[in-house]
């Protein structure tokens, strides 16, 4: 949580997806109203939305029901009923909202301060829920507490304060995380003043004095641990939270082969060093349509693939448009590339995305590709880098900038989306026309079947990319070997000119 306030900002995505990738859900901004794929093997972001829900953690339990929890605090509200809700569900991306996690308020503040940034675990046989009791903008000795429970319902008993920003002399005292390393348990906290860990005593109710270690700088809060092939990388949130959608949160990353660090980012960057808002490299930023993702947990499922819940700003959903507080829950697949991960395949939320425990089962695995065509040897581009929506998409020689370089993307049902990464937009052919000859168009995910393709596979190494609402083949106009030239959509005849070949880069 942050209390303070600044302008937006937009900030450069990670774009290092190789091919070969876990099959993702990475979506561009979508600026488009159009209904998401409703069918047994997508969802679409929000993936709950009829609340408020942010600073989600998530665990899912012996029976394989996942159970989610969020702050219960609403800005400008008058009332504060929701002492933590808990949503329910068995896949991840459909929710029920089951009821809160306290009956009451925990008795050992006696000020107006709310319950934020919970943090579920099962431990020595319950249900472990610490929590930040705090009040919003203020650093009037703010503290982690536990709760306790047989069941992941609820409801929770307290077991007070486990410390405070007094005991330890680190400011700002919230934003939990407990992990077990090597059979020591251990919290990682902070907030706009460093992230810290402390370990803990066997039962997980009290801090060990003198035994707290420094992980990251200032500007930074909500720290996740995840570990993974001889790593732990710890996730944090940069940026402004809570002004709306002036909002500028993302999630950046480091990691380290020992739990208390040192931890390194991407460009080499001991975490220790941060202290600026969004001065890391960001695994998560927003886009066109949500806005300040941030404060995230994460899952696996069955297939080993790991999911990221949290919250954004979403500007399609009415009921919290004209609020500053509208911070809703999000879902986003992890992906693994050198290393690293990136969220959501191009590192901005999703709009439509694959569900949890389904495999890619796609001819063409997800990943970044040069589409070259097999008469002229000229690569499919973005004229002049453009980013603008409608922008058109032609052939010129291969030169390896981004405007010629395609997230291709498997979308289930043999259809993809090609995705340029330079402009975060998808190849489209406007107004869903059905004429051969139709120029293609990039244009911001919405997920419209025009914006869909399917790749048939000739037998020689080569693709027809045909469009999934007109039936008719990418080609190159007149057969040209020109640089610049157009690329449209015509009826297919099997032409080299309507052969593509996708080198993966």
């Amino acid at each position: 949580m942050l209390f303070d306030s600044n302008s937006r900002s937009r900030r450069d995505v990670l774009k290092t997806i190789g091919a070969g990738s876990i099959a993702v859900a990475g979506a561009v901004g979508s600026t488009g109203t159009a209904a998401a794929d409703e069918s047994a093997t997508h969802y679409h972001n929000p993936t709950y939305s009829d609340r408020v829900f942010p600073d989600p953690t998530v665990i899912r339990t012996g029976d394989g029901t996942y159970y989610a929890y969020a702050s219960n605090m609403e800005k400008d509200s008058e009332s504060q009923e929701e002492m933590v809700p808990i949503l329910r569900s068995s896949d991840l991306v459909d929710w029920t909202y089951v009821g809160e996690a306290f009956e009451s308020y925990p008795d050992w503040r006696s000020d107006d301060a709310s319950l934020w940034a919970p943090d579920i675990n099962y431990y020595d046989g319950q249900y472990y829920l610490y929590y930040s009791y705090s009040v919003w903008g203020s650093d009037n000795d703010p503290g982690i507490g536990l709760a306790t429970a047989d069941s992941p319902e609820g409801p929770f008993t307290d077991q007070g304060p486990v410390f405070r920003e007094s005991d330890l002399g680190m400011t700002n005292a919230i934003d939990s995380e407990f992990r077990v390393v090597d059979g020591t348990p251990y919290i990682v906290w902070g907030s706009w003043y460093g992230l810290y860990g402390v370990e803990l005593t066997a039962d997980g109710t009290d801090y060990v004095p003198g035994t707290t270690f420094h992980l990251a700088g200032d500007h930074r809060e909500a720290p996740f641990l995840l570990e993974r092939d001889g790593y732990y990388y710890l996730f944090y949130s940069t940026g402004y939270c809570c002004e709306g959608y002036d909002s500028t949160y993302s999630v950046e990353v480091g990691r380290s082969t020992s739990f208390t660090g040192p931890y390194y980012n991407q460009n080499g960057t001991d975490l220790r060093d941060l202290n600026e808002h969004n001065s890391g490299v960001a695994v998560l930023s927003g886009n066109d349509r949500f806005t300040a993702p941030g404060h995230n947990g994460a899952i696996q499922d069955d297939n080993g693939d790991w999911w990221m819940l949290y919250h954004a700003y979403d500007d399609q959903e009415p009921e919290f448009v004209d609020g500053t507080w509208n911070r809703i829950l999000m879902t986003d697949r992890i992906q693994w590339e050198d290393g690293w991960p990136v969220v959501a395949g191009d590192g901005t939320p999703s709009y439509q995305s694959r569900v949890p425990h389904t495999a890619d089962t796609g001819p063409v695995s997800d990943g970044v590709y040069r589409i070259e065509n097999a008469a002229t040897g000229k690569a499919l581009e973005v004229y002049e880098s453009s980013t603008a929506d409608g922008a058109n998409v032609v052939q010129w020689a291969w030169h390896g900038g981004e405007n010629q370089q395609w997230w291709v993307e498997f979308l289930g049902s043999d259809q993809y989306r090609l995705v340029n990464e330079n402009s975060d937009r998808a190849a489209d052919v406007p107004d869903g026309s059905t004429a051969a000859g139709t120029s293609i168009h990039q244009w911001g995910w919405w997920a419209g079947p025009m914006q869909k393709w399917l790749l048939n596979g000739n037998g020689d190494g080569t693709y027809t990319i045909e469009n999934v609402n007109s039936g008719l083949a990418l080609d190159v106009q007149g057969s040209s070997a020109s640089d610049g030239a157009d690329v449209i959509q015509e009826t297919p005849n099997g032409s080299a000119s309507q052969r593509w070949t996708l080198e993966p880069l």
